[in-house]
């Protein structure tokens, strides 16, 4: 799923590194597909998933598959980016298919759809040199679009048409946040950028000492971001000052999440961590089983977090913790790994697997820990 990584990226010699490397990259700079790291959404009651090959729309109640996108399987075509769901409209981009012998680029397409996967306005293709990796944001008829080219692009929700393109130092790899008419966006170039969303002028940016791999999350006053030089930053929002930091062991992959007064976050030695929002201040540390390579999901009072597992078994991990104190309340096993962020729909949690050797697409559990259903991966017979 990822980009290239630049030479400062393969400095690290980590076993957990290393098993990162594994699955997205032969060697520094070059790109390769990943096996399969879903990208996964809901609107309340149907989850859409990029899972590789395509995208589908699962409906939970009826548990029965409404569309996948494209109709037929096309060489060479891969999605991973969650897809992005408003007023029925369904937005995506795809991982590039090479432009062939005479063409140097990778041809990106961005695809709209309606709720019965029809699509809305012709294909989007686009010159680039890497794919897109981050969740399309839409909000009102603007959709943002970042890549691994660099930039973030801004299109007509309702035509596809590009309204304007801002370009950072390094790739897009985590979703843009929108307040009050400004995006927020993060980049591996280890910069946080304020822009206006109207037409992508500059307000601030921020210049911080690690990559950015994730998306910023805002209150009222801070901008939250983590970051690959272990630590999570909060910034003001109106001109991108470091207000604190607080640290982790390792790479903070996945984006804070915010509840309340507090701050949740992971990092990729499995380490789960809780600060004060205001502050930056410790107030518990717990592990999980496996790398924490996306947000975790706070509902209740109890904190969700998915996790890489057991690396020898190869099986995954969803465990929760009270958001309180910490105290692990269950921890149950999964049939792959699991690197993208649980979802609630219909008053249960729904997990993505990671891996087309797992037999498992999506899981779904109650908020106890009991399993409910699985649904398997395209083409494979259903359990």
């Amino acid at each position: 799923m990822l980009a290239s990584l630049k030479r400062p990226f393969c400095q690290r010699s980590t076993p957990i590194f290393l098993l990162l490397i594994s699955l997205f990259l032969v060697g520094c700079g070059s790109r390769v597909n990943n096996a399969n790291w879903p990208g996964m959404t809901s609107d309340g009651s149907r989850i859409y998933v990029a899972y590789g090959s395509g995208v589908l729309a699962y409906d939970v109640e009826s548990q029965r598959t409404l569309w996948t996108f494209p109709t037929e399987t096309r060489a060479g075509l891969f999605f991973y980016a969650a897809p992005s769901v408003q007023d029925e409209r369904v937005i995506f981009g795809d991982y590039g298919v090479a432009g062939g012998m005479f063409s140097p680029t990778i041809r990106v397409s961005v695809y709209a759809v309606d709720g019965d996967g029809n699509p809305i306005w012709p294909e989007n293709n686009m010159d680039a040199t890497a794919s897109i990796v981050a969740p399309p944001l839409q909000v009102g008829n603007q959709v943002f679009v970042g890549s691994s080219d660099n930039k973030l692009l801004a299109l007509d929700a309702t035509t596809g048409q590009q309204e304007w393109v801002f370009e950072t130092g390094h790739s897009i790899w985590g979703q843009p946040t929108y307040k009050d008419g400004t995006l927020y966006v993060a980049s591996l170039d280890k910069t946080a950028y304020a822009l206006n969303a109207a037409d992508g002028s500059l307000k601030w940016q921020a210049n911080l000492s690690g990559a950015l791999p994730s998306q910023m999350v805002t209150d009222s006053d801070l901008v939250y971001v983590s970051s690959f030089d272990r630590q999570v930053h909060a910034l003001e929002v109106d001109t991108g000052a470091e207000r604190w930091s607080a640290p982790a062991e390792d790479w903070v992959w996945g984006a804070p999440t915010l509840a309340g007064d507090t701050l949740f976050y992971g990092d990729i030695k499995g380490n789960l961590y809780a600060v004060s929002a205001t502050s930056g201040e410790a107030i518990w540390q717990k592990t999980a089983v496996g790398a924490i390579q996306t947000n975790v999901l706070v509902v209740d009072n109890v904190v969700y977090v998915a996790s890489g597992g057991n690396s020898e078994t190869g099986l995954g991990s969803l465990a929760a913790f009270a958001a309180d104190s910490g105290e692990q309340l269950w921890q149950k096993e999964t049939s792959g790994p699991l690197y993208t962020a649980p979802v609630i729909v219909n008053d249960m949690l729904v997990v993505a697997v990671t891996g087309t050797t797992a037999p498992d697409l999506l899981i779904g559990f109650d908020f106890d820990g009991n399993q409910l259903w699985t649904v398997p991966h395209p083409g494979q017979s259903t359990q």
